[in-house]
């Protein structure tokens, strides 16, 4: 489900995400793909589910004097969802090698690409042209899905804002 607003979600009065402004991958800079996505024929919504409640009275065993409220926000400051979402989607294009061309993934956050020990970030900030612009990466919401929505309509039960269960959502659209 496509909304125009969704990218504005990035930047409004309560909140404004990090990577806003300063990724070639995210609004501002982020393209409106309804168009280029009602090209594509075959839509596989991929998710990892994590369970919250779980991991933080793990924590809190090992931790005691830890607070809830900063085990939440230590999770979600990690990249484990991300890595095991990738790990999904590059597993589920494998099976099918068909899968790798004609295709378009959108992915959940912002472009990690650049994010490792010899690129040290996106290049946005400095001027610079996108290294990659081939693998770069945008999420749903980048490119104005409202993951959302998309989820509710699938009957897929998603608590907003997460208490028990953390998701993680990726797009493969197949042409």
């Amino acid at each position: 489900m496509f909304d125009p607003k969704v990218q504005t979600y990035c930047v409004n009065p309560s909140f404004k995400c990090p990577s806003f402004g300063h990724s070639w991958a995210c609004p501002p800079e982020a393209p409106y793909l309804e168009e280029e996505v009602s090209k594509y024929q075959k839509f596989f919504l991929l998710y990892v589910k994590f369970n919250l409640n779980e991991y933080i009275q793990k924590v809190q065993a090992n931790h005691p004097k830890r607070s809830e409220e900063t085990i939440r926000n230590e999770f979600f400051m990690k990249n484990l969802l991300r890595d095991k979402l990738e790990q999904e989607i590059f597993s589920f294009i494998e099976e099918d090698q068909s899968l790798y061309e004609k295709r378009l993934i959108l992915w959940d956050g912002f472009c990690r690409v650049c994010y490792n020990k010899n690129d040290k970030g996106c290049t946005y900030d400095s001027g610079d042209p996108c290294r990659y612009p081939d693998k770069k990466r945008y999420s749903m919401e980048a490119v104005g899905i409202d993951v959302t929505k998309t989820v509710n309509n699938l009957n897929f039960n998603l608590e907003w804002p997460p208490n028990d269960y953390v998701y993680r959502f990726g797009l493969v659209c197949i042409k």
